[in-house]
C-alpha cells in the first residue's frame, strides 16, 4: 500500500510541475494588449522593483548574462514598455525604467502575484501545523534534490 501511494505521490507532484512549466511557456498580457513570456514580466517586475536599474546589475539579479539582458531590454524598448537613459546620478551609466504601460503591466502583475499567493494559502489554510511542517520540509528536500540533478547535469555537459 505505501509503495502505490508514494507512486501516486510522485505522479502528483510531476503533474503540478508539468502544469507550472506550461504556465511558464504561456504568453499572457497582465491587462494590457502586449502577451508577454515570464522572463519578460519578471525584468519589469525587477526594473519596477529597482527603477533606475543598469544592465549590469539586472543581468546579476536574473542570473543571466548582460547581453541575453541588453537583448531582453531591446525586446520590451520595442513594444513600448521600458526606456533607457542617461543616469541621473552619474553620465556613464545608462538605466532602465518603465514606460505608463510598462507600469501598467507591473501593477497588474503585482495585483496577479498577490491573488496567486492568496489562492495558494487558502489551499493549505486548514491543515494543521505539523502538516505544513512536513509539507515545507518536503518542499525544500525536494527542491535540494533537483539542484543536485541540475549540477550533475551541468558537470557533465562540460
Amino acid at each position: 500500500m505505501k509503495k502505490e501511494m508514494l507512486a501516486e505521490l510522485s505522479d502528483v507532484f510531476l503533474r503540478i510541475v508539468n502544469r507550472y512549466n506550461e504556465i511558464e511557456k504561456t504568453p499572457f498580457a497582465y491587462g494590457t494588449d502586449t502577451q508577454l513570456h515570464v522572463s519578460e514580466i519578471h525584468t519589469i517586475e525587477m526594473i519596477g522593483n529597482k527603477p533606475n536599474i543598469n544592465v549590469t546589475r539586472l543581468a546579476l539579479m536574473q542570473g543571466i548574462t548582460k547581453g541575453a539582458v541588453s537583448k531582453r531590454i531591446q525586446n520590451l524598448r520595442n513594444r513600448g514598455l521600458v526606456n533607457k537613459a542617461i543616469s541621473p546620478v552619474t553620465e556613464n551609466e545608462v538605466v532602465i525604467t518603465l514606460t505608463d504601460k510598462g507600469n501598467q503591466v507591473f501593477q497588474a502583475h503585482q495585483r496577479y502575484s498577490k491573488e496567486l499567493n492568496k489562492s495558494i494559502a487558502q489551499i493549505y489554510t486548514g491543515l494543521p501545523d505539523e502538516i505544513l511542517n512536513d509539507l515545507e520540509k518536503v518542499g525544500n528536500d525536494t527542491e535540494q534534490l533537483f539542484i543536485k540533478i541540475l549540477e550533475e547535469r551541468k558537470e557533465s555537459a562540460e
